[in-house]
């Protein structure tokens, strides 16, 4: 469309009443509002051409000159030259009516509503109040009913026969016994449709109230509360040992520990495929199982290390269920594998110095090394996100509760080495089972330890924190259970 054969024209929508501005060619057609996406119509240019008043400029001859109003002498009302021309009283198409801005006295095309509302003038901008429709206004007093009976008729003159008279309203029967299949009832015969319209009283048809909706920010302004369940009886057993296997966790236990056998698999293979070729030819096949290897521990163990922050974190803040899991995104799993892998490579440094005192090479160096690791891990992270820093290994309150619960943290290496115990003997096996065997078997178990211990640092966490001691203050001075102490 050229330049020449259009015309920018700005409208109001019907339906919100934004402020549009559309392209007007010389055929009439529809397009989406900005806004609300409902259609406006856009005339062409031969019907703009048609509606768009023509204002004379007038010249100083026919203005006259100016001059001081006499107060004793009425001035007539400002009307402007617009509303003289016929178009004030045409009706736009998708519209019910026109008015005239009070502002330029342009007509604007508008739809009648039950309520009164106010709108922009697409010429100038301005305010336009829209009175409501004649339909939406109350209904006026119903007329009085004229009774169904007819008047009694006038007297007859001597000598023509008398004219018949409407039959006199009998009593209502007596109710009829009527068969039916399931037995005998007694029914009441039915009333002319006319008698009970004229018996019953006429309503007024009121429109239905209306039901206010709610927008975006009545719904994010809504307080949704999550109640805090009784605090478990054994902090260290109840719900420990079956949480992976509980309905809210049992979907990602599943994903992680295929996750796991996956990458366990990719592992035998390269053990089988090692002994049975030679140098030369196992550099060669270790090409193929390098890169996919690389990936599918990525994502296995990142997600292991989101699912065990989650955990921790949520049973930390004393809920039975975890509700809010990781997104589903690889790139946010693997900030949080850093952090426990930051985290952990500290009490590694520590366990191989110590570790390398041991006079015995093998399995007693590497019993003592795990032993270290084991017991300084867990002050570590617990020390991290109590600081909520990575680099803040040894706090203050976390060294404190090393004497304050001596017994919560003896309950928690001991159950934790008991839920190790599996993992532990599954490793003894390596030489007699098969790579694929043992591959099989690890991978859920090996989920499984993770979720078990993930469970059992939020409760250290939930214990060492007090909270259990302020619910049961709470709980002794009358206060319902279920809510967070302050």
């Amino acid at each position: 469309m050229s330049s020449e054969q259009s015309r920018r024209v700005r409208l109001t929508c019907p339906t919100c009443h934004e402020l549009l501005e559309f392209e007007a060619g010389e055929l009439p057609r529809r397009e989406p509002c900005t806004f609300c996406e409902r259609e406006v119509h856009i005339p062409s240019l031969a019907h703009l051409a048609a509606i768009t008043p023509t204002i004379r400029q007038r010249t100083p001859n026919e203005i006259g000159d100016y001059q001081i109003a006499l107060p004793e002498e009425p001035q007539a009302p400002y009307r402007p030259a617009a509303l003289t021309t016929p178009a004030e009283r045409r009706v736009y198409p998708g519209f019910s009516t026109s008015l005239a801005c009070p502002t330029c006295g342009q007509p604007v095309g508008t739809r009648l509503e039950d309520r009164p509302k106010k709108i922009s003038c697409p010429h100038c901008g301005g305010d336009l109040f829209v009175p409501a429709s004649p339909r939406g206004r109350p209904p006026e007093e119903p007329a009085a009913v004229v009774p169904a009976v007819p008047p009694a008729p006038a007297e007859i003159p001597t000598g023509e026969p008398p004219l018949p008279s409407a039959p006199p309203r009998l009593a209502d029967p007596a109710p009829e016994a009527t068969r039916t299949v399931e037995g005998t009832r007694k029914t009441r015969p039915r009333t002319p449709r006319n008698e009970v319209a004229a018996s019953e009283p006429v309503r007024s048809r009121e429109p239905p109230p209306r039901v206010p909706r709610k927008s975006v920010f009545d719904q994010m302004a809504v307080v949704r509360t999550e109640s805090i369940p009784t605090p478990p009886e054994w902090t260290f057993f109840s719900g420990v040992f079956a949480f992976p296997f509980q309905q809210h966790s049992l979907l990602r236990w599943v994903y992680q520990a295929i996750g796991f056998t996956a990458l366990l698999l990719v592992a035998a293979t390269i053990v089988v495929v090692s002994k049975q070729y030679g140098a030369g030819r196992f550099g060669m096949v270790l090409a193929f199982f390098v890169l996919p290897m690389i990936w599918i521990g990525i994502w296995s163990i990142s997600f292991a290390a989101a699912n065990f922050l989650c955990i921790t974190e949520g049973t930390a803040a004393g809920a039975q269920e975890i509700r809010e899991w990781p997104e589903p995104s690889w790139r946010e799993w693997v900030p949080q594998m850093v952090y426990l892998g930051w985290i952990a490579s500290i009490p590694v440094v520590f366990a191989s110095a110590l570790a390398g005192f041991v006079p015995q090479e093998g399995p007693p160096r590497l019993v003592v090394g795990t032993a270290i690791f084991g017991l300084l891990y867990p002050i570590c992270l617990m020390s991290a996100l109590e600081a909520n820093s990575p680099f803040m290994l040894c706090s203050w309150p976390i060294v404190r509760s090393l004497f304050h619960n001596t017994l919560d943290w003896l309950s928690f290496f001991a159950v934790t080495i008991l839920s190790t115990i599996p993992l532990a003997l599954l490793a003894t096996r390596y030489e007699q089972w098969s790579p694929y065997t043992l591959a099989a078997i690890g991978g859920p178990l090996a989920a499984t330890t993770l979720f078990i211990i993930a469970r059992l640092f939020g409760r250290l966490a939930w214990k060492i924190s007090g909270i259990e001691k302020k619910w049961a203050r709470r709980r002794k001075m009358g206060s319902g259970e279920g809510t967070l102490p302050h």
